[in-house]
C-alpha cells in the first residue's frame, strides 16, 4: 500500500477513535531506529489514557498492511513500570489468539482493535494482574535483552536438585563486534568515494584548498560513521561458550559424534515452583547482590543447604545456571558468569558480595532429550526401547526415518541391497545414495537429521545376520520386516516363534504393500495368540495353494498373470506403487509400533488401508472380497489368530476373523 493511503488510514483512525493530538510521523520520525528495526513506513503520534493516567503512543504501519498487524509503542517507555509484554524499544506485545484472520476489508476496525489490546495489557500490567507469572513465562525473551555476550548450550535435566554440573568449554571464536574500520567503511559507502585530485599541474593554492576539503571531508565521514553508530548500534553476535550436562555423552548422542574431552564444574540452581523473580529492565542487567538476593530469597530450606554444601570452595570464574519454573509449564534456563571472585562463592551465606563484579549474563539453548523429543512430538519413555529393521527398501527406509523422529533409542537395521537408480524416485534417500549401501546410507542420514537415537546398519540379511551372531533376535523390544517378501517374514516368523517357548519373544510387526498401490498393511504379533503365519494357513482339507488372507486381491491362481512388472528385462522385476503409497504403509507400520512399544496394544491386530484400484482393475486383475470393507473398518484392524496355524499355539481360540 502507498504512503499516501496509508496516512489516510491513519488520519481516519485517529478521528474515529476520538485521540489527541494526534499528527502524522514525517521526516526523520519515519526513520527512527524502531521504525526502520520493525521495516514500518507510516506512523502517527497521538495522546490516549491508560487507567486514568495520560499516555503518549505512536503506532506503525508496514507497507504490507492490512496483511501485517501495526506496531503500537509507548513513548518514554523507561519512565514507567516494568511491566511484562513491553520491549526495550517501548513496543508493547499485544497477544493475538492463534487462528483470528484479520479482515483486510476493515483497516480501521485492525487498527481499533490492536490499540485496545496493546492498552488493555499496559493496564493490567501497571494494575497489577498476574505481572509475576507473566514474567516468569516470558523470562527467555526479557533474558535476551540483557544483550549477552555468550550463549552455553544445555544438556541438563532440569528440576531436581542444586547440584554441580560439567562445563565442556567450546573453542575461542572471535567476537561478532562491529570494529572501527567497518565503521568507517559502512560510511564511506553510503557517502561515497572522495573525488580525487587531477594529476595535471596545479598551484599550490589550489592543492592547498583540495587538502583542506579532503580533512573536511573525513571529519563529515567520522562524524556521520559515529551517528550511525550511536543512532543504530550493531550488536555482537553471542559467542558459543560451551556445553553444560550432566551425563558425560549426552552432547555426544545430541551431536552424533564423540565427545571432546575435558572441562570444568559449573552450577546448576533450579528454583521450586513457588518462585517468582522479575527480570531486569530492558537493557539493564542483574548486579552481583540482586542475583545473591533473589536466588537465596527464592529457594526453600532443603535448597538452601544443597546450595550452601556447595559453596565453600570456589575459584576466580563461575558459571551459575539457573532453572526459573513457568507458572504455564516447563522450564526457563538462564546463565551468569562471574569473574575475578578470588576465592568468594556469589551465592553463599556469608558472602559479601557487594564488590563482586557485576555477573555476566549468558543465553542457554535448552538441547536435553526431554525438550526436544516432547516438543517434537516424540515419546519421551521410549529412551530405552530396541528396534530392529529387516529390509529398508522403499517402504523401510520411511519406516526407519519414521522412527528416528518417535523417541526411540536403539535402532540397527537390516538389509544386504545397494540403492539402484530404479529406486530412486520412491525411496526415502533419494539420487545421492545411488549405490551405495541402504544401511550405510540410512545411518548416515539419521545422524544427519536425528538426535538421541543410536543407531546401526548391518549389510545383511535375516538368516546370514543371525547366522553370523550379528543380531540376537531375542534382545530387542520390537522387531519390524518391512522385507515384502512371505518368505523372509515366514522365516522370521518361526524364529520368533522358537524365542516365545523360551520365553524371550519380542513383539513384531509385519508390513507389505500390494502392488498398484491397492493397500497396504501392518501385521503386529504380540501376546499368547497370533502370528504371521495365521494370515497363511491352508484350507480345512489342508488342500490348495497357500494365500494371505489379508490381501485386498483374489488368489494369484485367479489373476490372468503376475503382478509384477519388467522394464529393462530379466531380473529387474518390481512390484508398482508409488512413494505416497510407501510412505501410508510405513505410517500405518510406525503408528502401529509405537502402540505396541507404549504397551497401549497389547493383542494381536491386523491393519489394513486401501487405495484406488482403477489401475489395477484395467490390468484386468480381480480384487478379493476383502477389498469391499470400508476404509475404516480396515485401519481400525482386526484380530487374525487361526485356530488352523501350524506354527503358533492359540490358548484362546477364537473365530477366524480375516
Amino acid at each position: 500500500m502507498k504512503l499516501k493511503d496509508l496516512n489516510n488510514i491513519l488520519l481516519n483512525f485517529a478521528e474515529a477513535a476520538d485521540l489527541c493530538n494526534s499528527r502524522l510521523l514525517q521526516g526523520n520520525e519515519r526513520q527512527a531506529v524502531w521504525m526502520r528495526s520493525r521495516s514500518l513506513v507510516a506512523g502517527l503520534a497521538a495522546t490516549t489514557s491508560v487507567a486514568g493516567r495520560p499516555i503518549n503512543i505512536r503506532i506503525g504501519l508496514p507497507q504490507n498492511f492490512p496483511y501485517e498487524l501495526p506496531v503500537i509503542r509507548l513513548d518514554d517507555a523507561e519512565t514507567f513500570p516494568h511491566i511484562p509484554h513491553l520491549e526495550e524499544d517501548g513496543a508493547i506485545c499485544f497477544i493475538v489468539p492463534r487462528g483470528l484472520v484479520i479482515d483486510r476489508h476493515s483497516p480501521l476496525g485492525i487498527l481499533r482493535d490492536a490499540l485496545e489490546r496493546a492498552l488493555e495489557t499496559l493496564r493490567q500490567g501497571w494494575q497489577g494482574e498476574n505481572v509475576t507469572d507473566e514474567f516468569m513465562d516470558e523470562f527467555a525473551a526479557y533474558w535476551r535483552s540483557t544483550r549477552p555476550n555468550e550463549h552455553v548450550a544445555s544438556f541438563l535435566q532440569v528440576g531436581g536438585d542444586v547440584r554441580k554440573v560439567h562445563l565442556e568449554m567450546a573453542p575461542q571464536a572471535k567476537s561478532g563486534t562491529l570494529l572501527n574500520s567497518e565503521i568507517r567503511n559502512r560510511a564511506s559507502r553510503m557517502a561515497g568515494s572522495p573525488q580525487r585530485l587531477h594529476t595535471r599541474q596545479t598551484s599550490p593554492a589550489v592543492a592547498k584548498e583540495w587538502r583542506e576539503k579532503q580533512v573536511r571531508r573525513q571529519q563529515a565521514l567520522h562524524r556521520n560513521a559515529m551517528q550511525l553508530h550511536a543512532a543504530e548500534p550493531v550488536r555482537p553476535t553471542p559467542r558459543g561458550l560451551g556445553s553444560i550436562f550432566d551425563l558425560p555423552g549426552e552432547p555426544a548422542d545430541f551431536h552424533q559424534r564423540p565427545q571432546a574431552r575435558g572441562g570444568r564444574h559449573a552450577l546448576y540452581v533450579p528454583l521450586p515452583d513457588q518462585a517468582r523473580l522479575q527480570p531486569p529492565r530492558p537493557g539493564h542487567r542483574w548486579s552481583a547482590n540482586d542475583v545473591h538476593q533473589l536466588v537465596r530469597s527464592s529457594l526453600l530450606p532443603e535448597g538452601l543447604r544443597q546450595l550452601d554444601a556447595l559453596t565453600q570452595k570456589c575459584g576466580d570464574e563461575l558459571l551459575v545456571i539457573l532453572g526459573l519454573p513457568r507458572p504455564s509449564g516447563g522450564t526457563t534456563l538462564i546463565g551468569l558468569r562471574y569473574f575475578g571472585l578470588k576465592g568468594v562463592h556469589p551465592l553463599g551465606s556469608s558472602s559479601d558480595v557487594r564488590h563482586l563484579r557485576d555477573p555476566e549474563p549468558v543465553g542457554v539453548t535448552r538441547l536435553d532429550r526431554e525438550l526436544l523429543t516432547g516438543r517434537g512430538g516424540a515419546s519421551t519413555n521410549l529412551t530405552s526401547r530396541k528396534v530392529l529393521l529387516i529390509g529398508c527398501g522403499s517402504v523401510g527406509g520411511h519406516i526407519a526415518m519414521m522412527l528416528a523422529s518417535t523417541g526411540v533409542g536403539e535402532l540397527t537395521l537390516l538389509d544386504g541391497d545397494l540403492l539402484a537408480p530404479e529406486n530412486i524416485f520412491r525411496h526415502v534417500l533419494g539420487r545421492k545414495a545411488l549405490g551405495q549401501l541402504k544401511v550405510k546410507a540410512l545411518v548416515n542420514e539419521i545422524q544427519e537429521r536425528s538426535s538421541y537415537i543410536r543407531v546401526r546398519g548391518i549389510p545383511m540379511m535375516l538368516n546370514g545376520a543371525v547366522r553370523e551372531k550379528q543380531v540376537d533376535l531375542s534382545a530387542y523390544d520390537l522387531i519390524i520386516s518391512a522385507t515384502g517378501e512371505p518368505v523372509v517374514d515366514l522365516d522370521l516368523n518361526a524364529r520368533l516363534m522358537a524365542l516365545r517357548e523360551e520365553g524371550r519373544k519380542p513383539a513384531a510387526i509385519h508390513t507389505w504393500l500390494e502392488p498398484f498401490g491397492i493397500g497396504g498393511h501392518a501385521a503386529l504379533s504380540i501376546g499368547e495368540s497370533g502370528c504371521f503365519e495365521c494370515l497363511y494357513t491352508p484350507d480345512e482339507d489342508g488342500q490348495g495353494p497357500l494365500h494371505n488372507r489379508a490381501a485386498l486381491y483374489a488368489p494369484v491362481d485367479e489373476q490372468p498373470r503376475d503382478f509384477n512388472l519388467d522394464l529393462v528385462g530379466c531380473g529387474s522385476f518390481y512390484a508398482p506403487y508409488s512413494d505416497l503409497d510407501a510412505r501410508r504403509t510405513a505410517e500405518l507400520a510406525v503408528r502401529l509400533a509405537l502402540s505396541a512399544l507404549q504397551g497401549t496394544q497389547t493383542e494381536s491386530i491386523l491393519k489394513s488401508w486401501k487405495g484406488d484400484a482403477s489401475d489395477f482393475q484395467k490390468q484386468g486383475f480381480r480384487l478379493a472380497r476383502r477389498y469391499a470393507q470400508t476404509s475404516d473398518a480396515l485401519l481400525e484392524g482386526v484380530t487374525y489368530a487361526s485356530t488352523l496355524c501350524r506354527t503358533c499355539v492359540n490358548r484362546i481360540p477364537r473365530e477366524d476373523a480375516v
